[in-house]
């Protein structure tokens, strides 16, 4: 059957719980383009041309990718060796030409460093932790981000001229929580949290504000109102309950209260387990959000929580990519794909990013899903 609403309409339609002709299927493809077309990683990871044209393949193969959940425009390597969220280590440096990109933690910041986010603000400390987590000069990092925001703009052109949604606009980066447990490496943060806790507190809110702010700036640039939050530290996999409700909760519901305001949609990109905190999210503002999924959280309770309250994006895991077999992801999409009725807002992707040693005959069956089990018109 043919499509009767154009990508955006159908995005936007999920997100407010509305009917729709059929599933939205919006996977993260990154580094499985190259290896679909047959390139090493090196070349995917440090040539942009190369790396969209795989991705225009994937497209031409699968055209029933309607929505283009975007990441590159972070990971290629003149970008995220300059500005990326952590320490890289790239195939054909450090690694082997043909193996995955790794992001490396470390103690960047220490408990001192805190005084630069309450004096100087959020923008310094993150700044001066990127000079040190890629060990090169303030100048070096405004030049990766100047290019990363050059390259998010062809993105979006590419995604727009084949007539795909845009998942988000822009990548936010992660909850004020998430933040400093990067920066700090998790186990020292993770003192801070006992140890300092009022201290931790407070530089959250400052962090929550600064972020707000730059989703506001985000939208503007992009021309889309949807935006990427990520968060995996404050799961309940992680931390206790205590702790969520000081340390991750109010600055997340503030945060996503304060964007509904502004007609700004976030996607939170929640990686982890995070059955335990379902509930809370009845608290936000109904079909103003969405939560994103990455295969650990049941994301069949989380249809049971929340259906009729947010659009839920997921969750077919890295496992049915890579060690099953066709008919078991396909089963697998079967069961997601039918649980959730027309109009409870589901968003059929991979559980993060689909996985680069995918086999492509799953890769097939995946897409192979919507038609079969994710039409309604």
């Amino acid at each position: 059957m043919a499509d009767v609403m154009t990508a955006e309409e159908r995005i936007v339609a999920t997100i407010n719980l509305e009917p729709v002709d059929r599933v939205v299927c919006a996977p993260i493809i990154e580094q499985y383009a190259g290896q679909f077309v047959g390139m090493t990683n090196k070349e995917f990871l440090w040539n942009w041309d190369k790396a969209q044209e795989a991705m225009q393949k994937v497209w031409e193969a699968f055209p029933v990718w309607d929505s283009n959940a975007y990441m590159l425009h972070g990971r290629i390597g003149p970008v995220a060796t300059k500005c990326g969220p952590g320490r890289f280590r790239m195939p054909g440096k450090e690694l082997a030409d043909n193996a995955q990109y790794q992001i490396h933690e470390f103690e960047a910041m220490t408990r001192d460093d805190y005084s630069i986010i309450k004096e100087n603000g959020f923008m310094e400390y993150r700044l001066t932790f990127l000079e040190r987590a890629h060990q090169v000069n303030r100048e070096e990092v405004l030049a990766g981000m100047q290019e990363m925001a050059r390259l998010r703009q062809d993105e979006i052109d590419r995604s727009q001229a084949r007539g795909q949604s845009l998942t988000w606009g822009a990548i936010m980066g992660v909850l004020p929580f998430d933040n400093l447990s990067m920066t700090r490496s998790m186990d020292r943060f993770y003192k801070d949290m006992f140890q300092i806790g009022d201290q931790v507190e407070e530089l959250l809110w400052i962090i929550n504000d600064a972020i707000i702010a730059g989703c506001e700036a985000a939208v503007k640039t992009t021309g889309n109102n949807r935006v990427f939050i990520g968060g995996v530290r404050g799961a309940g996999q992680f931390i206790g309950k205590k702790h969520f409700e000081r340390f991750v909760w109010p600055q997340l519901k503030v945060m996503v209260e304060r964007l509904a305001e502004k007609n700004i949609v976030p996607i939170l990109h929640f990686d982890a387990d995070w059955t335990k905190n379902l509930e809370y999210f009845l608290d936000l503002p109904k079909a103003k959000f969405v939560l994103e999924l990455d295969s650990a959280t049941d994301i069949f309770k989380a249809h049971d929580i929340l259906k009729g309250h947010c659009s839920i994006k997921g969750d077919v895991s890295p496992a049915l990519f890579t060690v099953a077999s066709p008919s078991e992801l396909d089963e697998y999409a079967k069961k997601l794909l039918t649980t959730f009725r027309n109009g409870e807002g589901l968003m059929y992707s991979s559980g993060c990013n689909l996985p680069m040693n995918a086999k492509h005959e799953n890769v097939k069956a995946f897409f192979d899903a919507v038609e079969k089990y994710g039409r309604y018109n």
